[in-house]
């Protein structure tokens, strides 16, 4: 007997979210004997009126509040760039091993590498301390960190870990967990340790069977088959070994150089048997974060911290990455510049940072797991990419220069950590 599993809307009418209408008028006022009752019932309602309206208006991009920490007042996601000309010293050596070449910035010589560590984040309404190697190394001795998900958490993993050999050189490098890469700071007995993971749960490719199916009587002939229940082996022991766990994904959701629609489609599975009527990419994110974060409730550790990160922010400019796309800015967009490429209205180039925003709030609402907003303050960060830099046939204003950005989510990360330990 065949399952079948029904998505919740059509892939051929998605739900649009759109904004409620308060104008409408809500009838003629009556002769009341209560003047002054009626009129604080009625500023009431206006208050409640502008309260929902503000809210329908608010960036669903910004920081939930479940990102901050018991008892902590302050939201250091929410800020601006301020430039100190003092601040040009790498917190590491750009010689650190880690470091993938195409985002050593500085020995690759890009014009601004050293000026993009010039550029320093401050929340606005607290300061936010700057990252302590040696501090870290002691407060989180004989801990384990995870980082799993994309290569954009392999950036902040590096950042880390650099910042972290610069003040203990006594390392072991292995393989923790099934890790593809990690280090342990053997005077500490800290693991730091990287899982490699573009979707958090299993794919590889599907073609059709001759004997005939639910995805071939609908014409499929070849695609991508999806787990949405089944982690990636890569990273599916972390959660038993780690302490803490940073997560990500959502660059590989939307990424039809891989999963064309029509060539080599998503095709989603559920307990072994495929999704019918197929269904969007989109609606496969919400499936698979919802079924990643309950394995990782049963199967992580007691107390284990789990955290997801928000998107990353591209910064392609005059097309997308294979269309001749650049960012060869030299510092920080203002306000106004970051709506104009970031605005879901306007549909550009680089909404997905918002768009998987709103997928992963939805998942996380009510979760175990505590959210890492680095998607604001990224950006802002147009001038932080390796750009020509990165030694690509295409421009690279997708990962990270390092020293650079990063290193801020790192000062945002432990910020967040010692709130919460506390």
């Amino acid at each position: 007997m065949k399952r079948v599993i029904s998505p919740q809307s059509s892939p051929r009418s998605p739900t649009r979210n759109t904004p409620s209408m308060a104008g409408r008028d809500a009838g003629r006022r009556r002769p009341s004997s209560f003047p002054c009752l009626a009129a604080v019932l009625v500023l009431i309602s206006l208050l409640l009126l502008f309260s929902a309206f503000r809210s329908s208006l608010a960036p669903q991009n910004r920081t939930a509040v479940l990102l901050l920490p018991p008892g902590s007042s302050c939201n250091y996601s929410d800020g601006s760039w301020i430039r100190h000309p003092d601040l040009a010293t790498p917190r590491y050596d750009h010689t650190c091993k880690e470091i993938f070449k195409g985002w050593n910035c500085i020995a690759n010589r890009k014009s601004n590498a050293l000026d993009i560590l010039r550029w320093r984040w401050q929340p606005s309404h607290c300061n936010l301390p700057r990252f302590d190697p040696l501090q870290f190394l002691r407060l989180y001795r004989n801990k384990n960190i995870g980082f799993v998900g994309d290569s954009l958490n392999r950036n902040m993993f590096v950042s880390l870990v650099c910042m972290l050999r610069r003040v203990s050189g006594d390392v072991k490098k292995w393989r923790p967990a099934g890790a593809d890469r990690g280090f342990t700071f053997l005077s500490y007995n800290l693991t730091v340790a990287y899982h490699r993971t573009n979707l958090l749960v299993r794919y590889g490719r599907w073609s059709a069977d001759a004997n005939g199916g639910v995805l071939e009587s609908l014409g499929y002939k070849q695609g991508y088959r999806v787990d949405v229940d089944v982690p990636e082996p890569t990273w599916a022991e972390a959660p038993m070994f780690h302490d803490i766990l940073i997560f990500n994904t959502g660059h590989w959701w939307g990424a039809p150089a891989k999963f064309d629609p029509t060539q080599s489609p998503m095709l989603f599975f559920y307990e072994g048997i495929p999704v019918s009527p197929p269904i969007l990419p989109e609606e496969g994110l919400d499936l698979a974060l919802k079924h990643m974060m309950l394995y990782v409730d049963k199967t992580s550790r007691n107390n284990a911290i789990k955290i997801f990160r928000t998107q990353s922010p591209r910064h392609f400019e005059g097309g997308d990455w294979n269309e001749g796309g650049s960012c060869r800015r030299t510092k920080p967009l203002s306000p106004e510049q970051v709506e104009e490429l970031f605005s879901v209205e306007k549909n550009g180039t680089n909404i997905e940072d918002r768009l998987v925003n709103r997928h992963l709030y939805k998942a996380l609402e009510g979760s175990s797991f505590r959210v890492l907003d680095i998607s604001h303050m990224s950006e802002f960060r147009a001038d932080a990419h390796p750009s020509v830099a990165g030694g690509k046939k295409h421009e690279d204003c997708m990962h990270w220069c390092l020293p650079g950005l990063t290193d801020s989510w790192n000062d945002l990360l432990v910020a967040y950590l010692d709130n919460w330990k506390n």
